[in-house]
C-alpha cells in the first residue's frame, strides 16, 4: 500500500494532535497544525522540499498565535488559590511569629497573623497562603 504525500501529512497531523491530548503544552498541536498547509502543498503537486518549506513557515507563523494560550495555561488557578480572601474563625491564639489554628469551612488550618495577636473566637481574613499555613489579618465582626 502506497500513501500519497498529502496522506502522510494528514496522518502526521492526526498523530500529533492525538499526542497533544496526552502532552497538553500546545507543542504537538502546533506541529500538527503546521502539517495541514504542507498536506495541501503536496496535494497540489509541490515537491518534498516545497512541502518542508511550507511546513516550516506555517510553524513559524503559528508561534505568535499560540503563545498567548501557552502563557495563559502556565498558571492554573486551583482551589488552594480560592482560599485567599476567605473569612476564618480563630480557634487558638494566632501570633505574628507563632502559629495558631483557625477554622476554615469546617477544617482546622495552621495560621500566622500579619497584624498582631488574634485571640480565640476572633474573626480574620486570609490574605495569603504560605504552603499549608494561612497568613491572616483581623476583620471587623459584622452584626
Amino acid at each position: 500500500m502506497h500513501l500519497a504525500g498529502w496522506q502522510l501529512w494528514i496522518a502526521a497531523a492526526l498523530l500529533l494532535a492525538g499526542g497533544e491530548l496526552f502532552h497538553g503544552a500546545f507543542a504537538l498541536l502546533a506541529l500538527g497544525l503546521a502539517c495541514l498547509p504542507a498536506a495541501v502543498t503536496a496535494a497540489l503537486g509541490g515537491g518534498i522540499s516545497l512541502q518542508v518549506i511550507v511546513f516550516t513557515l506555517a510553524l513559524l507563523a503559528e508561534i505568535p498565535l499560540l503563545k498567548p494560550l501557552v502563557v495563559k495555561r502556565r498558571h492554573l488557578a486551583t482551589n488552594a488559590d480560592a482560599i485567599v480572601g476567605k473569612r476564618v474563625r480563630v480557634l487558638s491564639a494566632v501570633k505574628e511569629h507563632e502559629d495558631g489554628v483557625v477554622l476554615l469551612t469546617g477544617e482546622h488550618w495552621k495560621a500566622r497573623s500579619l497584624a498582631g495577636e488574634l485571640a480565640p473566637g476572633a474573626d480574620a481574613q486570609v490574605v495569603q497562603r504560605d504552603g499549608l499555613c494561612l497568613l491572616v489579618v483581623p476583620t471587623e465582626r459584622s452584626s
